[in-house]
Protein backbone atom coordinates (compact mmCIF):
# COMPACT_ATOMS: atom_id res chain seq x y z
CA UNK A 1 0.00 0.00 0.00
CA UNK A 2 1.60 3.90 -0.77
CA UNK A 3 2.00 5.66 2.35
CA UNK A 4 1.19 9.59 1.91
CA UNK A 5 4.41 11.55 1.31
CA UNK A 6 3.81 13.81 4.10
CA UNK A 7 3.59 11.31 6.37
CA UNK A 8 6.24 9.33 5.39
CA UNK A 9 8.82 12.79 5.45
CA UNK A 10 7.38 13.62 8.98
CA UNK A 11 8.55 9.83 10.40
CA UNK A 12 12.14 10.15 8.12
CA UNK A 13 13.28 13.71 9.20
CA UNK A 14 11.90 13.13 12.65
CA UNK A 15 11.63 16.65 12.55
CA UNK A 16 8.90 18.32 14.94
CA UNK A 17 8.97 22.08 12.90
CA UNK A 18 7.61 20.05 9.96
CA UNK A 19 5.49 18.25 11.83
CA UNK A 20 4.13 21.54 13.83
CA UNK A 21 3.87 23.42 10.36
CA UNK A 22 1.70 20.81 8.53
CA UNK A 23 -0.84 21.27 11.35
CA UNK A 24 -0.41 24.94 11.68
CA UNK A 25 -2.78 27.83 9.83
CA UNK A 26 0.33 28.28 7.36
CA UNK A 27 -1.07 28.08 3.73
CA UNK A 28 -0.08 24.73 1.67
CA UNK A 29 1.66 27.13 -0.70
CA UNK A 30 4.01 28.71 1.89
CA UNK A 31 4.34 25.20 3.42
CA UNK A 32 5.74 24.05 0.03
CA UNK A 33 8.10 27.11 -0.52
CA UNK A 34 9.41 26.76 3.01
CA UNK A 35 9.74 22.72 2.55
CA UNK A 36 10.51 22.24 -0.79
CA UNK A 37 10.53 18.73 -1.49
CA UNK A 38 6.53 18.56 -0.48
CA UNK A 39 4.12 19.88 -3.23
CA UNK A 40 1.22 21.99 -2.23
CA UNK A 41 -1.19 19.21 -3.84
CA UNK A 42 0.22 16.57 -1.39
CA UNK A 43 0.31 18.46 1.64
CA UNK A 44 -3.66 19.55 0.68
CA UNK A 45 -4.69 15.47 0.03
CA UNK A 46 -2.24 14.87 3.63
CA UNK A 47 -4.92 17.43 5.11
CA UNK A 48 -8.34 15.92 3.72
CA UNK A 49 -7.26 12.37 4.81
CA UNK A 50 -4.40 12.13 7.06
CA UNK A 51 -3.67 14.95 9.13
CA UNK A 52 -6.64 15.34 11.48
CA UNK A 53 -7.13 11.93 11.85
CA UNK A 54 -10.94 11.75 11.42
CA UNK A 55 -12.66 9.17 9.37
CA UNK A 56 -14.14 10.42 6.32
CA UNK A 57 -18.00 9.36 5.33
CA UNK A 58 -16.18 6.26 3.36
CA UNK A 59 -15.23 5.07 6.90
CA UNK A 60 -17.80 5.17 8.69
CA UNK A 61 -19.57 2.06 10.16
CA UNK A 62 -22.73 0.84 8.66
CA UNK A 63 -24.71 -2.34 7.15
CA UNK A 64 -26.31 -2.49 3.73
CA UNK A 65 -28.58 -5.02 3.30
CA UNK A 66 -30.18 -5.93 -0.11
CA UNK A 67 -32.35 -9.37 0.38
CA UNK A 68 -30.74 -11.45 2.56
CA UNK A 69 -27.01 -10.32 1.21
CA UNK A 70 -25.77 -7.53 3.28
CA UNK A 71 -22.14 -5.17 3.20
CA UNK A 72 -20.53 -4.79 6.99
CA UNK A 73 -18.28 -1.71 6.48
CA UNK A 74 -16.47 -1.62 10.18
CA UNK A 75 -15.58 2.29 10.08
CA UNK A 76 -12.25 3.72 11.20
CA UNK A 77 -10.59 1.16 13.47
CA UNK A 78 -7.64 2.26 16.21
CA UNK A 79 -6.64 -1.76 16.03
CA UNK A 80 -6.32 -4.12 13.29
CA UNK A 81 -8.87 -7.33 13.58
CA UNK A 82 -6.35 -9.80 13.29
CA UNK A 83 -6.68 -12.96 14.80
CA UNK A 84 -10.24 -12.30 15.11
CA UNK A 85 -12.60 -15.27 14.14
CA UNK A 86 -15.56 -14.21 11.91
CA UNK A 87 -17.95 -14.77 14.92
CA UNK A 88 -15.82 -12.57 16.94
CA UNK A 89 -16.31 -10.31 14.28
CA UNK A 90 -20.09 -10.44 14.34
CA UNK A 91 -20.43 -9.89 17.88
CA UNK A 92 -17.72 -7.10 17.83
CA UNK A 93 -20.35 -4.94 15.42
CA UNK A 94 -23.66 -6.02 17.25
CA UNK A 95 -24.82 -9.12 15.10
CA UNK A 96 -25.50 -12.52 16.03
CA UNK A 97 -23.76 -15.36 14.44
CA UNK A 98 -26.79 -17.75 15.28
CA UNK A 99 -28.51 -15.09 12.44
CA UNK A 100 -26.10 -14.13 10.07
CA UNK A 101 -22.66 -15.10 8.92
CA UNK A 102 -19.62 -13.44 7.08
CA UNK A 103 -18.84 -14.99 3.62
CA UNK A 104 -15.46 -13.34 2.98
CA UNK A 105 -13.32 -10.24 3.16
CA UNK A 106 -14.41 -7.63 0.50
CA UNK A 107 -12.34 -4.74 1.20
CA UNK A 108 -9.47 -3.48 4.17
CA UNK A 109 -7.67 -0.67 4.70
CA UNK A 110 -4.43 0.40 6.54
CA UNK A 111 -3.33 3.97 6.79
CA UNK A 112 -0.82 6.23 8.79
CA UNK A 113 -1.90 9.59 9.63
CA UNK A 114 -0.60 12.07 12.05
CA UNK A 115 -2.10 13.04 15.01
CA UNK A 116 -2.17 16.32 16.29
CA UNK A 117 -3.24 15.47 20.10
CA UNK A 118 -0.49 12.79 20.79
CA UNK A 119 2.39 14.70 18.19
CA UNK A 120 3.07 11.08 16.50
CA UNK A 121 2.05 8.58 13.58
CA UNK A 122 -0.41 6.61 14.48
CA UNK A 123 -2.51 3.98 12.11
CA UNK A 124 -6.11 3.39 11.12
CA UNK A 125 -7.53 0.41 10.05
CA UNK A 126 -11.43 -0.14 7.78
CA UNK A 127 -12.79 -3.10 7.02
CA UNK A 128 -15.61 -4.27 4.91
CA UNK A 129 -17.60 -8.07 5.09
CA UNK A 130 -19.78 -9.56 3.05
CA UNK A 131 -22.86 -10.83 5.06
CA UNK A 132 -25.58 -12.96 4.39
CA UNK A 133 -28.94 -14.04 6.64
CA UNK A 134 -28.82 -17.69 7.60
CA UNK A 135 -32.39 -19.36 7.74
CA UNK A 136 -34.92 -17.16 9.59
CA UNK A 137 -34.99 -18.13 13.04
CA UNK A 138 -38.35 -16.05 13.71
CA UNK A 139 -40.79 -17.80 15.41
CA UNK A 140 -44.31 -18.44 12.86
CA UNK A 141 -46.55 -15.79 13.53
CA UNK A 142 -50.39 -16.86 11.67
CA UNK A 143 -51.36 -12.80 10.78
CA UNK A 144 -54.55 -13.72 8.98
CA UNK A 145 -55.26 -16.40 12.10
CA UNK A 146 -54.77 -13.47 14.77
CA UNK A 147 -57.05 -11.55 12.81
CA UNK A 148 -59.73 -13.97 13.04
CA UNK A 149 -59.68 -14.78 16.21
CA UNK A 150 -60.29 -11.05 16.96
CA UNK A 151 -63.57 -11.79 15.66
CA UNK A 152 -64.90 -8.32 14.60
CA UNK A 153 -68.28 -7.14 15.01
CA UNK A 154 -70.04 -4.24 14.71
CA UNK A 155 -72.35 -3.41 17.39
CA UNK A 156 -74.86 -0.41 17.40
CA UNK A 157 -74.06 3.01 19.57
CA UNK A 158 -76.41 3.11 22.55
CA UNK A 159 -78.23 5.53 23.75
CA UNK A 160 -76.01 8.37 25.25
CA UNK A 161 -77.25 11.31 26.71
CA UNK A 162 -75.62 14.40 25.34
CA UNK A 163 -72.30 15.28 27.94
CA UNK A 164 -69.18 18.11 27.85
CA UNK A 165 -66.83 15.35 28.50
CA UNK A 166 -64.42 13.58 26.45
CA UNK A 167 -62.83 10.41 27.16
CA UNK A 168 -58.92 10.21 25.48
CA UNK A 169 -57.26 7.36 24.76
CA UNK A 170 -53.63 7.39 23.38
CA UNK A 171 -52.71 4.25 20.95
CA UNK A 172 -48.63 4.99 20.45
CA UNK A 173 -45.48 3.24 19.93
CA UNK A 174 -46.88 -0.10 19.37
CA UNK A 175 -43.97 -1.08 17.63
CA UNK A 176 -46.29 -4.72 16.30
CA UNK A 177 -43.77 -7.29 14.87
CA UNK A 178 -41.20 -6.24 17.27
CA UNK A 179 -39.45 -9.54 19.10
CA UNK A 180 -39.03 -8.23 22.26
CA UNK A 181 -41.06 -8.23 25.71
CA UNK A 182 -42.23 -12.00 24.19
CA UNK A 183 -43.34 -10.81 20.71
CA UNK A 184 -46.75 -10.31 19.11
CA UNK A 185 -48.74 -12.52 21.10
CA UNK A 186 -47.30 -11.02 24.03
CA UNK A 187 -48.33 -7.46 22.65
CA UNK A 188 -52.01 -8.77 21.66
CA UNK A 189 -52.05 -9.87 25.71
CA UNK A 190 -51.22 -6.01 26.76
CA UNK A 191 -53.81 -4.64 24.44
CA UNK A 192 -56.59 -6.70 25.32
CA UNK A 193 -55.67 -6.21 28.67
CA UNK A 194 -55.52 -1.90 28.49
CA UNK A 195 -58.81 -2.26 26.41
CA UNK A 196 -60.62 -4.34 28.79
CA UNK A 197 -59.59 -1.79 31.83
CA UNK A 198 -60.52 1.25 29.07
CA UNK A 199 -64.08 -0.43 29.30
CA UNK A 200 -64.64 -0.45 32.99
CA UNK A 201 -62.51 2.53 33.33
CA UNK A 202 -65.36 4.63 31.42
CA UNK A 203 -67.98 3.03 33.43
CA UNK A 204 -66.21 3.99 36.38
CA UNK A 205 -65.84 7.71 35.80
CA UNK A 206 -69.54 7.71 34.21
CA UNK A 207 -70.50 6.24 38.18
CA UNK A 208 -68.61 9.28 39.65
CA UNK A 209 -69.96 11.79 37.57
CA UNK A 210 -68.61 12.45 34.63
CA UNK A 211 -70.39 13.51 31.66
CA UNK A 212 -68.78 11.57 28.85
CA UNK A 213 -70.37 10.61 25.36
CA UNK A 214 -67.31 11.19 23.08
CA UNK A 215 -64.03 9.02 22.53
CA UNK A 216 -61.14 10.56 21.27
CA UNK A 217 -58.42 8.04 19.95
CA UNK A 218 -54.74 9.97 19.25
CA UNK A 219 -52.34 7.98 17.10
CA UNK A 220 -49.18 8.83 18.18
CA UNK A 221 -47.16 6.85 15.73
CA UNK A 222 -45.03 4.07 15.77
CA UNK A 223 -47.97 1.59 15.18
CA UNK A 224 -45.51 -0.74 13.62
CA UNK A 225 -41.87 -1.52 14.00
CA UNK A 226 -40.76 -1.38 10.35
CA UNK A 227 -38.22 -3.56 8.94
CA UNK A 228 -35.53 -0.68 7.57
CA UNK A 229 -35.39 1.69 10.79
CA UNK A 230 -32.27 -0.01 11.63
CA UNK A 231 -29.51 -2.36 9.95
CA UNK A 232 -30.59 -5.07 11.91
CA UNK A 233 -33.53 -4.55 12.71
CA UNK A 234 -35.29 -7.53 10.19
CA UNK A 235 -33.44 -10.17 13.00
CA UNK A 236 -35.54 -8.53 15.81
CA UNK A 237 -39.27 -9.10 13.96
CA UNK A 238 -41.91 -11.86 13.89
CA UNK A 239 -43.70 -9.94 11.14
CA UNK A 240 -42.58 -8.50 7.80
CA UNK A 241 -44.05 -4.82 6.69
CA UNK A 242 -47.07 -6.58 5.19
CA UNK A 243 -48.34 -8.63 8.13
CA UNK A 244 -47.24 -6.00 10.72
CA UNK A 245 -49.65 -3.44 8.45
CA UNK A 246 -52.14 -6.07 8.02
CA UNK A 247 -52.24 -7.05 11.84
CA UNK A 248 -52.09 -3.41 13.07
CA UNK A 249 -55.35 -2.58 10.87
CA UNK A 250 -57.14 -5.37 12.44
CA UNK A 251 -55.99 -4.67 16.13
CA UNK A 252 -57.01 -1.27 15.42
CA UNK A 253 -60.60 -2.40 13.80
CA UNK A 254 -60.58 -4.25 16.84
CA UNK A 255 -60.32 -1.40 18.98
CA UNK A 256 -62.67 0.61 18.02
CA UNK A 257 -65.43 -2.00 17.73
CA UNK A 258 -65.23 -2.15 21.39
CA UNK A 259 -65.25 1.26 22.44
CA UNK A 260 -67.42 2.85 19.81
CA UNK A 261 -70.84 1.15 20.77
CA UNK A 262 -69.96 3.18 24.09
CA UNK A 263 -70.66 6.93 22.79
CA UNK A 264 -71.95 8.85 20.65
CA UNK A 265 -69.43 10.05 18.62
CA UNK A 266 -65.54 8.48 18.19
CA UNK A 267 -62.88 10.61 16.36
CA UNK A 268 -59.61 9.47 15.53
CA UNK A 269 -56.88 11.81 15.05
CA UNK A 270 -53.25 10.69 13.95
CA UNK A 271 -49.62 12.02 13.61
CA UNK A 272 -46.92 9.94 11.57
CA UNK A 273 -44.10 8.41 13.73
CA UNK A 274 -40.39 7.74 12.57
CA UNK A 275 -41.06 3.69 12.36
CA UNK A 276 -43.74 3.73 9.74
CA UNK A 277 -41.73 5.78 7.16
CA UNK A 278 -40.93 4.01 3.88
CA UNK A 279 -37.17 4.63 3.36
CA UNK A 280 -34.77 3.81 0.45
CA UNK A 281 -31.15 2.94 1.92
CA UNK A 282 -32.06 4.48 5.28
CA UNK A 283 -33.49 7.61 4.01
CA UNK A 284 -37.50 7.93 4.13
CA UNK A 285 -38.96 9.45 0.93
CA UNK A 286 -41.38 11.60 2.44
CA UNK A 287 -43.29 12.61 5.65
CA UNK A 288 -46.21 11.11 3.95
CA UNK A 289 -45.52 8.05 3.02
CA UNK A 290 -45.92 6.88 6.05
CA UNK A 291 -47.61 3.42 7.20
CA UNK A 292 -48.67 4.56 10.97
CA UNK A 293 -50.64 6.84 9.12
CA UNK A 294 -51.92 4.16 6.19
CA UNK A 295 -52.62 1.51 8.70
CA UNK A 296 -55.15 4.22 10.09
CA UNK A 297 -56.53 5.05 6.66
CA UNK A 298 -57.08 1.53 6.04
CA UNK A 299 -59.25 0.64 9.41
CA UNK A 300 -61.43 4.11 7.98
CA UNK A 301 -61.83 2.36 4.68
CA UNK A 302 -63.12 -0.94 6.69
CA UNK A 303 -65.03 1.17 9.30
CA UNK A 304 -66.63 3.68 6.80
CA UNK A 305 -68.82 1.10 4.73
CA UNK A 306 -70.15 0.26 8.23
CA UNK A 307 -73.72 1.64 8.99
CA UNK A 308 -73.13 0.87 12.57
CA UNK A 309 -69.97 3.27 12.54
CA UNK A 310 -71.05 6.45 11.42
CA UNK A 311 -70.49 8.12 14.11
CA UNK A 312 -66.53 7.34 13.76
CA UNK A 313 -64.20 10.15 12.05
CA UNK A 314 -61.08 10.21 11.08
CA UNK A 315 -58.21 13.13 10.82
CA UNK A 316 -55.06 11.93 9.49
CA UNK A 317 -52.17 13.89 8.75
CA UNK A 318 -50.93 13.98 5.61
CA UNK A 319 -47.05 15.40 5.07
CA UNK A 320 -47.26 17.19 8.58
CA UNK A 321 -45.35 15.74 11.72
CA UNK A 322 -48.25 17.17 13.48
CA UNK A 323 -51.51 17.81 14.03
CA UNK A 324 -54.20 19.61 16.04
CA UNK A 325 -57.81 19.49 17.10
CA UNK A 326 -59.97 20.59 19.21
CA UNK A 327 -61.34 18.74 22.36
CA UNK A 328 -64.05 20.36 24.16
CA UNK A 329 -63.11 24.01 23.21
CA UNK A 330 -59.23 23.14 23.96
CA UNK A 331 -55.89 23.14 21.28
CA UNK A 332 -54.78 19.76 20.95
CA UNK A 333 -51.38 19.74 19.96
CA UNK A 334 -50.12 15.55 18.74
CA UNK A 335 -46.67 14.84 17.53
CA UNK A 336 -44.50 11.79 17.54
CA UNK A 337 -41.57 13.42 18.98
CA UNK A 338 -39.02 12.39 16.27
CA UNK A 339 -39.27 15.75 14.88
CA UNK A 340 -37.16 17.07 17.66
CA UNK A 341 -35.64 14.02 19.26
CA UNK A 342 -31.92 13.97 18.14
CA UNK A 343 -29.59 16.03 19.68
CA UNK A 344 -28.21 16.47 23.25
CA UNK A 345 -30.59 17.39 26.59
CA UNK A 346 -33.16 15.37 28.43
CA UNK A 347 -36.31 14.83 26.59
CA UNK A 348 -38.45 17.55 28.85
CA UNK A 349 -35.98 20.68 27.69
CA UNK A 350 -35.78 18.71 23.68
CA UNK A 351 -39.46 19.13 23.55
CA UNK A 352 -39.52 22.20 25.27
CA UNK A 353 -36.86 24.26 22.56
CA UNK A 354 -38.84 22.72 19.86
CA UNK A 355 -42.40 23.73 20.98
CA UNK A 356 -41.22 27.38 22.35
CA UNK A 357 -39.92 27.77 18.54
CA UNK A 358 -43.30 26.36 17.24
CA UNK A 359 -44.67 28.86 19.01
CA UNK A 360 -42.81 31.77 18.29
CA UNK A 361 -43.13 31.23 14.81
CA UNK A 362 -47.22 30.83 15.14
CA UNK A 363 -47.04 27.01 13.87
CA UNK A 364 -50.04 25.78 14.63
CA UNK A 365 -49.15 23.03 17.10
CA UNK A 366 -47.46 26.29 18.99
CA UNK A 367 -51.26 27.80 20.15
CA UNK A 368 -52.15 24.11 21.93
CA UNK A 369 -53.24 23.97 25.08
CA UNK A 370 -52.27 20.32 25.76
CA UNK A 371 -49.34 19.19 23.78
CA UNK A 372 -49.24 15.12 23.45
CA UNK A 373 -45.98 13.79 22.65
CA UNK A 374 -44.50 10.57 22.27
CA UNK A 375 -41.45 8.36 20.99
CA UNK A 376 -39.47 8.18 24.08
CA UNK A 377 -41.28 5.66 25.41
CA UNK A 378 -42.10 6.88 29.52
CA UNK A 379 -44.90 8.86 30.81
CA UNK A 380 -44.49 12.47 32.04
CA UNK A 381 -46.13 15.23 32.36
CA UNK A 382 -45.47 19.22 33.25
CA UNK A 383 -47.59 22.34 33.38
CA UNK A 384 -46.15 24.74 31.57
CA UNK A 385 -49.14 27.35 32.12
CA UNK A 386 -50.66 28.27 29.20
CA UNK A 387 -49.46 24.80 27.91
CA UNK A 388 -49.67 21.23 29.50
CA UNK A 389 -46.89 19.03 27.93
CA UNK A 390 -47.88 15.24 27.93
CA UNK A 391 -45.57 12.76 27.57
CA UNK A 392 -47.15 9.56 26.62
CA UNK A 393 -46.06 5.67 27.64
CA UNK A 394 -45.61 2.80 25.07
CA UNK A 395 -47.13 -0.67 24.41
CA UNK A 396 -44.37 -2.32 22.78
CA UNK A 397 -42.20 -4.71 24.67
CA UNK A 398 -39.44 -3.06 26.12
CA UNK A 399 -35.74 -2.56 24.51
CA UNK A 400 -33.12 -4.59 26.35
CA UNK A 401 -30.34 -2.46 24.34
CA UNK A 402 -31.74 1.02 25.33
CA UNK A 403 -31.82 -0.92 29.41
CA UNK A 404 -28.28 -1.77 28.79
CA UNK A 405 -26.91 1.65 27.19
CA UNK A 406 -28.95 4.02 29.39
CA UNK A 407 -29.82 1.82 32.73
CA UNK A 408 -33.46 3.47 31.86
CA UNK A 409 -36.82 1.21 31.64
CA UNK A 410 -40.71 2.01 31.93
CA UNK A 411 -43.61 -0.21 32.13
CA UNK A 412 -45.68 -0.33 28.31
CA UNK A 413 -48.97 0.78 28.95
CA UNK A 414 -51.48 3.23 27.28
CA UNK A 415 -52.57 6.68 28.51
CA UNK A 416 -55.93 7.46 29.15
CA UNK A 417 -57.81 10.66 30.90
CA UNK A 418 -60.84 12.76 30.33
CA UNK A 419 -61.20 16.61 29.10
CA UNK A 420 -64.14 18.47 30.16
CA UNK A 421 -65.42 21.89 28.78
CA UNK A 422 -63.33 23.48 32.01
CA UNK A 423 -60.68 20.94 32.45
CA UNK A 424 -58.21 20.44 29.79
CA UNK A 425 -56.34 17.31 31.38
CA UNK A 426 -58.32 15.40 34.45
CA UNK A 427 -58.75 11.63 35.68
CA UNK A 428 -55.52 10.56 34.18
CA UNK A 429 -54.97 6.79 34.64
CA UNK A 430 -52.24 4.33 32.94
CA UNK A 431 -53.90 1.07 31.53
CA UNK A 432 -51.67 -1.82 31.79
Amino acid sequence: MKNCKVCDEIRNSSNPELARDISSSLSSRKLSEKWGVIGKTVINKHRAQCDTGMPNEADLQSVEWTGPKGILNTGTLDAPLTGLSHDEILKEFGHDPEQVEIQGLLREKHQQYWSRDLSKMLWKHTYSYGLAKKQDSSPEIDVMALVREMKLKAIAPKSIESGDSTFVLDWADWQTGKQEGGGTPAFIKRFDGAMMQAVERIKELRKIGRSIDELLIIGGGDMIEGCTIYPNQSFHIDMHRREQIRFTVATIMKGIHLLAPMFSSVRVVVAPGNHGENRINGKKTSTGDNDDLLVFEMAQLGIGSDSNMNHVSFDIAEEEESITTEVRGWTYGITHGSIYGRGAGNVRNKVFNWFKIMAANRHEIGKSDVLVTHHFHHDACEDWGKTLWVQSPAMDGGSSFFKEMTGHDAKSGMLSWVATTSSRFQDKQILW
